[in-house]
């Protein structure tokens, strides 16, 4: 090869250009072929050892209860506004029968608490009648009851996912699991649960709230039973009342005290009759829309989709592979001397070679 004036060779000094760079690459399709053919490899290794993936949905709609519609329209109307702040209703739906809150309450530790003690069929098994909890279903290996509990909420808060639509009031729940039928299971129990919460929830509120207004009535019935007493002994002792100034001015004291006893016991009858009917069909339900089927086929693996994405990533891999290659060997041609202390350095790493006849290691 021509050498010039500096006693370089032509080649050396060529700059590595993008042509010449893509050259190389070219040059070495062998090495593109390798790293393709072993991302293939890769990939299906990883379909035939990685388990199948089920995707189940389901879906329901968060109503809201009568208290909160009466609200609404009370605060939609202008002249009854202040009528509805007066009884208590704000403007304003109440939080927890948001579709929001219904998401948050699906990714609450307590929920998934439920949901992992809770019994499904046992696709582990045969037979069809065997049950089990997610616990053991997914044989968490832990001596610590507490901590197998903490690693499947874990588990079920990836494989459990929730969305909403504010505008239409549904919530959606999606489960992903190795079999068909425990990730519908695991669905509907999920909507269950949170009808359960909901109800218990919502009753323990409303019964609650009958009990106080049921106290303040009792209380209520027995000013007016004395207020009454009072008005009944005035009128007994003080026939010609009617004479005297004095004896005028009590009795109208007397009877105003009866009045608000009266109008404060009807009030509290009727606040009593209607938290009596709240605790018992006035709780905020929810509406099943679409319950959850075992889907029938797999979101993993997509042989297809894993084939063309195998060959895309082995294609990427390998002409990286390939570029890097060409970049390395034009840094070695114009550095030789750099180059040959890297390789005696990397040659000079102890490496175990052989094992001696004791079967100790030798290191050189």
């Amino acid at each position: 090869m021509p050498l010039t004036p500096a006693g370089v060779s032509e080649r050396t000094e060529r700059p590595l250009t993008f042509g010449v760079w893509v050259a190389g690459i070219i040059r070495r399709w062998p090495l593109v072929f390798r790293v393709m053919v072993l991302v293939l490899i890769a990939a299906s290794i990883g379909a035939v050892l990685i388990p199948p993936a089920y995707q189940a949905h389901a879906s329901f709609v968060a109503n809201t209860s009568s208290a909160s519609k009466m609200a609404g329209g009370l605060a939609g109307t202008a002249g009854l506004a202040g009528l509805a702040n007066q009884f208590g209703f704000g403007s304003r739906a109440d939080p927890s029968e948001s579709p929001n809150f219904y998401a948050t309450l699906i990714q609450s530790d307590e929920l998934r608490r439920r949901l992992v003690h809770s019994y499904f069929p046992n696709p582990r098994t045969a037979n069809s009648r065997d049950s089990a909890t997610l616990i053991q279903i997914l044989k968490i290996k832990n001596k610590n009851a507490l901590r197998r509990e903490e690693i499947a909420i874990k588990m079920v808060s990836k494989s459990v996912m929730v969305g909403f639509d504010g505008s239409t009031n549904l919530v959606r729940v999606t489960v992903n699991s190795r079999w068909p039928e425990l990730a519908a299971a695991i669905a509907n129990r999920t909507i269950s649960l949170v009808d359960g919460f909901n109800r218990e929830q919502r009753v323990s509120r409303a019964r609650s709230k009958r009990t106080f207004v049921e106290d303040r009535l009792t209380n209520a019935k027995a000013e007016l039973r004395a207020a009454e007493d009072r008005q009944k002994q005035f009128y007994e002792q003080n026939r010609l009342w009617r004479s005297s100034p004095h004896l005028v001015f009590e009795e109208g004291r007397i009877e105003r005290n009866t009045d608000v006893a009266e109008d404060l016991f009807l009030t509290l009858q009727r606040q009593f009759e209607a938290a009596q009917l709240e605790e018992f069909s006035d709780a905020a339900l929810i509406t099943i829309v679409d319950p959850g089927v075992p889907p029938q086929k797999a979101q993993w693996p997509r042989y297809w989709l894993l084939l063309a994405s195998a060959l895309a990533i082995g294609g990427i891999l390998g002409l990286l592979a390939a570029g890097s290659a060409t970049v390395l060997a034009d840094w070695t041609n114009r550095n030789p001397a750099t180059a040959s202390e890297l390789s005696d350095s990397l040659a000079a790493i102890p490496r175990v070679r052989r094992r001696g006849t004791d079967g100790a290691r030798i290191v050189h």
